[in-house]
C-alpha cells in the first residue's frame, strides 16, 4: 500500500511515513519540487522504517535521473515510457559503467564516501519501475517488461485515459478494461504491477485482479477531503 507526496513537504513526508505505508512516492514530475526538498523527503522516510521511498523523477532526461540517483534515492518511476528502447535507455542511465552510463558522482548517495562499495553494488540496489501511460506504452507492454533491468510496470490510468481519448466518467468503464487489460498484460509478462488512481473501486479491481503495489490516494487530495469533510459537518 502506497501514497501519493505531491505537496513537496518533509512534515507530510514524515506524518504519512510514520502512519504505516509501505512506501510513498515523492512526486517530481508534477509536484513543486526542488533537489534539496526531495533530500529532506527522503530523509523524513528513511527515519520512519520499515516505509520505503520512490521518487517519480521529471522525465526520462538522464541529467534529471542521474541528479535524483544522487541524492541517494535507490527507487525511481520514470513517467511515460512507449517502447523498449527508451526502456533500455533509462535502464542504461541509471547504471554505472559497464552496465551503464550513469557518471561517477553522488556524494550524499555514498554517504560522502563513508559507503566504500557504492559504486561497485549501486547497479544491484537500484529498482526501476516504468511508467505506462500511454496507447503507445500499452501496445509495447510485453516489450518494455522483457528489458533487463525494468523491475516492475506502473500503470497511470488518468493519462492513458487521455491518451485514449476517454477522459469524462461517461467512460469510466471502458477505462477500467483498459487498465486491467494492462494489468493483465504485465503479470503475464512475469513483471510486478502496480497503479495509482483516485478512483477506488478500480483500485479494488486491480488489487483483486494481482497488482501487488498500488497507491491509494494523494497528500494533497487527502487534504482537501478532509478539511472540505469537516467545514461541512460544521456548516450545517
Amino acid at each position: 500500500m502506497g501514497f501519493w507526496l505531491a505537496l513537496a513537504n518533509a512534515d507530510i513526508a514524515e506524518i504519512c511515513a510514520g502512519l504505516g505505508f509501505d512506501w510513498l512516492l515523492v512526486d517530481a514530475e508534477h509536484g513543486p519540487q526542488t533537489l534539496p526538498g526531495i533530500i529532506e523527503q527522503l530523509r523524513a522516510i528513511a527515519s520512519c522504517p520499515p516505509c520505503a521511498a520512490v521518487v517519480r523523477v521529471p522525465s526520462s532526461d538522464p541529467v534529471a535521473i542521474r541528479q535524483i540517483l544522487d541524492l541517494g534515492a535507490t527507487t525511481l518511476m520514470v513517467p511515460m515510457v512507449e517502447t523498449a528502447e527508451q526502456a533500455f535507455r533509462l535502464v542504461e542511465a541509471c547504471r554505472y559503467p559497464p552496465s551503464g552510463s550513469r557518471g561517477i558522482g553522488g556524494a550524499r548517495a555514498s554517504r560522502w564516501g563513508g559507503i566504500a562499495t557504492h559504486v561497485a553494488d549501486a547497479n544491484e540496489r537500484l529498482c526501476l519501475i516504468a511508467q505506462i501511460e500511454t496507447i503507445q506504452g500499452v501496445e509495447n507492454i510485453e516489450a518494455i517488461a522483457g528489458v533487463d533491468g525494468i523491475d516492475a510496470l506502473f500503470i497511470g490510468p488518468a493519462d492513458l485515459a487521455a491518451s485514449a481519448g476517454l477522459l469524462g466518467s461517461a467512460n469510466r468503464e471502458r477505462v477500467r478494461e483498459l487498465t486491467m487489460g494492462a494489468l493483465s498484460r504485465i503479470l503475464a509478462a512475469g513483471k510486478p504491477a502496480g497503479i495509482l488512481s483516485r478512483d477506488l473501486a478500480l483500485l479494488d479491481a486491480h488489487l483483486a485482479g494481482g497488482a501487488s503495489f498500488v497507491a491509494v490516494g494523494i497528500d494533497a487530495f487527502a487534504l482537501a477531503d478532509a478539511a472540505r469533510g469537516l467545514l461541512d459537518r460544521f456548516r450545517q
